[in-house]
């Protein structure tokens, strides 16, 4: 049976020659520190707020 038939093939070659990618990272976002909220409702505002500040700064930046 040749590779192309096999549906297979393809994850026992991954699982054969793992691969690490490295992932990539935000810069420049705003800190922020941890916190706890009391409802979803006051979490939805605090990343309403936070993604208002990414996009009013241009947003970020992907580096790897």
């Amino acid at each position: 049976m040749k590779l192309t038939d096999d549906y297979k093939a393809k994850l026992r070659l991954w699982a054969a020659n793992p691969q690490v990618v490295p992932l990539p990272h935000a810069a420049n976002l705003p800190r922020f520190a941890s916190r706890k909220f009391s409802s979803h409702a006051e979490m939805n505002t605090w990343k309403s707020q936070y993604l208002r500040k990414v996009a009013a700064q241009g947003g970020c930046q992907w580096t790897s």
